[in-house]
């Protein structure tokens, strides 16, 4: 990587913390483009350099959060779990990273709902996290079928979308809660419960 690469990673970067800690202040509608530019030391047409507008950066932030799915199902060190701890693992990571700033998460998140609703905001389906998360356990789903880790009957795309779909309801319910209801805690519960029914009868032996 060359150095003009690396300052715009690093720009990039500030952009986005600072963006983070004002959005945590003040909310993602009270903050406005111009603090945002004064608090990172830049001009704005550098903002719009990386961010088309102040929405996109809220998809940036989903964008992380997909990447870090495909650092740990890509981590050579899962390799030897069964097909449910490797869904199971990346599902719970996910769900401690966003445990660690719950405020943040659910302004974010729920303004990325708003967001993708406009078909001119829609990100390209290779990059859209959604997608990315329900392509990542389809693949470790037909995997599993292949080691009879999963049971060879089931349509693996229902499978993997009713996975994501109790994921990303956990989720709602974990924002939209003012409780001290463990997000990451619970998806792992309804990860051993799902398997009940989709992990393979010739593996009843297995107690993940």
């Amino acid at each position: 990587m060359s150095l003009r690469e690396k300052k715009k990673i690093e720009t990039k970067n500030r952009i986005f913390e600072v963006s983070r800690k004002l959005f945590k202040e003040k909310g993602f509608e009270n903050t406005t483009i111009d603090e945002i530019t004064k608090e990172a030391g830049i001009a704005k047409g550098t903002f719009f350099n990386y961010f088309p507008t102040k929405e996109s950066l809220v998809f940036y932030f989903a964008e992380q959060k997909a990447d870090l799915i495909y650092d740990l199902t890509e981590n050579e060190t899962i390799d030897h779990l069964h097909t449910k701890e490797k869904i199971k693992k990346f599902l719970v990571a996910l769900a401690e990273s966003y445990e660690k700033d719950k405020d943040l998460t659910r302004s974010l998140f729920f303004e990325y709902g708003r967001y993708i609703k406009n078909p001119r905001n829609a990100p390209d389906k290779n990059r859209n996290p959604h997608s990315r998360l329900i392509k990542t356990i389809l693949d470790l789903l037909e995997e599993g079928i292949e080691k009879r880790e999963v049971k060879v009957s089931i349509d693996a795309r229902i499978a993997a979308e009713v996975l994501n779909a109790v994921y990303f309801h956990t989720l709602v319910v974990w924002l939209k809660s003012d409780s001290e209801l463990s997000f990451s805690r619970d998806i792992s519960a309804k990860i051993d419960l799902l398997f009940g029914g989709i992990g393979d009868e010739y593996n009843v032996g297995y107690r993940g």
